[in-house]
């Protein structure tokens, strides 16, 4: 198995038929060579029967695995643990495969031996990659959503922390350690597309940052960690840190970092919070 396709459920079983159909129509000469994962995160609609249906009419390997409501990061853990693919990929259910997706990512990584690597992912209307190998200064300095395809024993090995009654963290929180490591191959093929739903994470993003702290400062210890705490990895963890920042938070900071990092990130954080307020 080269790739394994994880999509997280919650309730959006309606969306499924479009993502299966686009896996379906790629290059036959690659599906037996793949396997999607949809974990249902405790969906209440008719996701099961969805999957049935979607279960007589493809030509590829499909798991579904269901589990307690606990957020998206916690079913990609699980699907993790059943990946059976060299390497793996996350794929929401409101989006889909582009036209020859897979040839592209076979194409790219079939002669190489990348830890981690991204992809356009056509939604996001982010530029091109002007270079294929990015420093994680670099990367987050682009900005916008990209594809990730990531080693699947890497990602085993860098799984999401999970808190009690919280039910969001950042992906970052991964990609950011692991960049650090051992940088980004970047390609310039769109691999899959959709559309920002109304109730979707990224048009949700600020307020579950304000309501799972402790994996806000998931993200804290991934970045206030890194050898080189550089420019757009500062702004990137005053962006997140914004969300909760108080005088406790500003307290714990300064008591769990060292101060030539906590400052700068305090700084930048109050500096966040003075544009957003200007803007509005």
């Amino acid at each position: 198995m080269f790739i394994s396709i994880i999509t997280p459920l919650y309730n959006r079983a309606h969306y499924l038929n479009i993502l299966a159909e686009s896996i379906h129509n790629q290059n036959i000469k690659w599906l037996s060579k793949i396997e999607w994962i949809v974990v249902d995160d405790g969906s209440t609609d008719n996701a099961s029967e969805v999957i049935e249906d979607i279960k007589s009419k493809i030509n590829f390997k499909l798991k579904y695995l269901r589990k307690e409501n606990g957020g998206k990061h916690t079913a990609v853990n699980l699907g993790i643990d059943y990946a059976k693919g060299k390497y793996l990929t996350i794929v929401d259910s409101d989006d889909h495969l582009v036209d020859n997706a897979l040839d592209s990512l076979f194409s790219s990584l079939s002669d190489c031996d990348y830890e981690i690597n991204a992809f356009i992912d056509g939604k996001s209307q982010y530029p091109y990659f002007d270079k294929e190998i990015y420093s994680l200064d670099e990367f987050i300095k682009l900005g916008g959503d990209r594809l990730i395809v990531i080693k699947t024993n890497v990602f085993r090995k860098n799984k999401f922390p999970i808190y009690k009654k919280e039910r969001f963290v950042t992906e970052s929180v991964i990609w950011n350690k692991v960049v650090d490591k051992y940088n980004i191959h970047c390609f310039n093929y769109p691999i899959i597309t959709g559309e920002y739903i109304d109730g979707g994470l990224t048009n949700n993003y600020q307020e579950l940052l304000k309501n799972n702290p402790k994996g806000v400062f998931s993200l804290l210890d991934t970045n206030l960690n890194l050898l080189k705490f550089k420019l757009n990895i500062v702004k990137q963890t005053a962006f997140h840190f914004a969300a909760i920042f108080s005088i406790k938070n500003t307290i714990k900071v300064f008591k769990k970092y060292p101060l030539n990092k906590s400052i700068p990130l305090i700084l930048a954080t109050i500096y966040v919070l003075i544009k957003r307020r200007l803007k509005s």
